[in-house]
């Protein structure tokens, strides 16, 4: 997610990533795992032998199925932050067949009706390092742009595929939201180069991306938040004053390429509508105060769940990373809509799918940025009605490989707030099923 926080110094990222006895051994942790019968992979993978800086990953197999020996899809989920885990999509937002409900110790399954794992495995990574159980003992390991960070996550997912070389043998799908709309195109965009250069011998098959509630294109996307809050009576008149004398200065520091300065101007024009708002909570203007993970993080702070996941006994997991953030600050205004459109270009299909009422990644915003890339006869495609169970979920409007769904009575998060409708638009996207039947 993006995430509005305090700055913290960043003396060393290895400061801001899980503390681990420094004797304790740092090779790879990974292995099978089964858990209320859902079964999967997960642990640590070292990234540099020398210094042992570690991603961690989880794998939830497909209901049903055996990732070594069947074809199924594989999605690829990336979570926002940047430095928040993923974690939380998979045990959060109703995407993995595990799921833990507030106020609650333990995870259940989740509903089939909700989960993706009925039809495709899913793998996360704690990405970047810092985020979850992932570490870097090293700053020199951290990278702060999109491009750099997700070249060592490729490097992670051919270390992956040498290990276990059928689980990249089928289509693969990079999901993601929020700041994925910073991490899904850089990813696939590093995927793309590397299998034309075909340097390490492994093609990493993507045929599909999809970007959910994501931050993209400053520029475009910084311009529209006193319209939208005006138009949904969070502000008044006066107020809309205030916020369009941020954005215009975001727009005037983006211009000078002061990405710093543009960063916290950005965070102060949508802050400021919380605090005109009564203190909603900016992912979602239904509600109030902010999302709490505290029944996650115990959780998969237990021993037990470290020892069933393949996690160093001594590691300590983290919803989201503050210090990770700051390092980003300046990529946090970087634009990667010049990778989507490549991506585009080169036959992938992107579906860009954005809640109704998500305040800081806000559908006029999305649409701003969707004109901005002048994407062949989009602007002429016909809009949609999007029905699911006889209800009214969205919109959605197509285009070559551009699909465009708004998501009604929902937040930032889609698979949280609208699990069934979220888990609809997957099945459409990846299967070509149509939109209105």
């Amino acid at each position: 997610m993006v995430r509005k926080l305090v700055l913290l110094s960043l003396v060393c990222l290895c400061l801001a990533s899980p503390a681990f006895e420094s004797s304790e051994n740092l090779e790879d942790t990974d292995g099978p795992w089964s858990y209320l019968g859902v079964t999967g992979y997960s642990g640590m993978i070292t990234m540099n032998a020398l210094t042992r800086s570690s991603l961690f990953y989880w794998l939830f197999e497909s209901i049903g199925g055996d990732i070594t020996t069947d074809s199924t899809p594989l999605i690829i989920w990336l979570q926002g932050g940047p430095g928040c885990s993923g974690g939380i999509g998979m045990f959060w937002a109703n995407i993995s067949p595990l799921s833990i409900y507030p106020n609650y110790a333990n995870v259940f399954p989740t509903n089939l009706n909700y989960t993706w794992a009925t039809d495709f495995h899913i793998l996360s990574v704690d990405f970047p390092y810092g985020a979850g159980f992932s570490t870097a003992y090293s700053a020199g390991d951290e990278k702060n742009s999109t491009l750099s960070a997700t070249l060592y996550l490729y490097n992670f997912l051919i270390k992956l595929a040498r290990k276990y070389p059928t689980w990249f043998q089928r289509e693969i799908y990079v999901f993601g939201e929020s700041y994925g709309g910073h991490w899904v195109p850089g990813l696939v965009f590093n995927i793309l180069q590397q299998n034309a250069l075909n340097l390490t011998g492994i093609t990493i098959p993507v045929v599909g991306m999809g970007l959910g509630d994501p931050w993209t294109d400053p520029m475009t996307q910084s311009q529209t938040y006193s319209l939208y809050s005006h138009t949904f009576s969070l502000i008044n008149y006066n107020q809309m004053n205030v916020v369009n004398y941020y954005q215009s200065q975001v727009a005037q520091f983006l211009v000078q390429q002061n990405y710093l300065q543009a960063e916290y101007t950005w965070e102060n024009s949508y802050s400021t509508i919380v605090d005109f708002a009564g203190g909603i909570n900016y992912y979602n203007i239904r509600l109030f105060g902010e999302y709490n993970f505290d029944s996650l993080t115990n959780w998969l702070n237990k021993a037990g769940m470290k020892t069933i996941f393949h996690a160093p006994s001594s590691a300590t997991w983290n919803s989201c990373n503050d210090t990770v953030y700051n390092y980003y600050r300046s990529d946090i205004m970087n634009s990667t809509l010049p990778l989507v459109n490549y991506i585009l270009s080169q036959g992938v299909k992107v579906i860009i799918y954005n809640g109704q009422d998500d305040l800081i990644v806000n559908a006029p915003g999305i649409e701003n940025m969707i004109q901005s890339m002048n994407y062949t006869n989009f602007a002429k495609a016909t809009k949609q009605n999007w029905i699911v169970n006889d209800t009214m979920a969205g919109y959605v409007q197509t285009a070559g490989n551009l699909t465009l769904a708004l998501v009604l009575r929902s937040g930032h998060v889609v698979p949280h707030d609208q699990p069934l409708v979220a888990k609809d638009l997957v099945l459409r996207f990846i299967n070509n099923l149509p939109w209105n039947d």
